[in-house]
């Protein structure tokens, strides 16, 4: 009879100890049952009580186990700005960006060179393309358009040397000089570089968002 009150004894506090380990680890209950069911293995009813009584209070036990299991590590993302309320800026957006682009591509059309200047400037401030891409887009026009008005300028200066104010007697008016073809596709190209360059940073902005 002495084993079985040893044994009430000892399944009873596990028992307890168990209900109270329950917000516990799976792993650190375990150690923890083990280590006590060992600890009471073999012991007669007298012994077990004594050491049941040294071992304390379960909820006891499973609250300094709690103190001592380390707290899990919660890594808590940023907070998107729009969550925050706070937006990013309207020249960080894609809309921001395609409409400058548009702009720069077309806005010349509807005001000649004011409107390619304000394209400019709408591309300068917008924060999806590179540096390096808008100085492509800006410059590589410029400069052709600057080009073409200086051989304009050069011709000009050439054929009025050559010819004077008049036209020369062997020149057939229905058939375009060297001169005029060469001004005329110096002056086509840059023509058309300007949209091409808009059209280019359109494309540039694939799989860019906001930033």
């Amino acid at each position: 009879m002495i084993d079985t009150d040893a044994d009430r004894l000892r399944n009873g506090f596990l028992a307890r100890l168990d209900d109270a380990m329950r917000a516990l680890p799976h792993g650190v209950a375990s150690e923890i049952r083990a280590g006590i069911v060992e600890e009471l293995d073999g012991l007669d009813a007298e012994a077990t009580a004594a050491r049941i009584a040294v071992l304390g209070d379960p909820h006891q036990i499973a609250r300094e186990a709690q103190d001592e299991v380390p707290s899990p590590v919660v890594v808590v993302a940023p907070p998107a700005a729009a969550a925050n309320g706070v937006k990013p800026p309207s020249t960080g957006t894609r809309g921001f960006a395609i409409a400058a682009a548009l702009t720069l591509s077309f806005g010349g059309i509807v005001l000649p060179f004011v409107g390619w200047i304000v394209g400019v400037v709408l591309v300068c401030f917008s924060s999806l393309w590179r540096v390096w891409e808008k100085i492509v887009a800006i410059v590589v026009p410029l400069v052709t358009a600057s080009f073409s008005i200086l051989v304009w300028s050069s011709i000009t200066m050439v054929t009025t040397e050559d010819f004077g104010d008049g036209v020369s007697s062997t020149s057939n008016p229905l058939v375009p000089a060297w001169y005029d073809v060469m001004w005329s596709g110096t002056l086509l190209i840059g023509i058309l570089l300007v949209p091409a360059s808009g059209l280019w940073l359109l494309w540039q902005l694939r799989g860019r968002c906001a930033r």
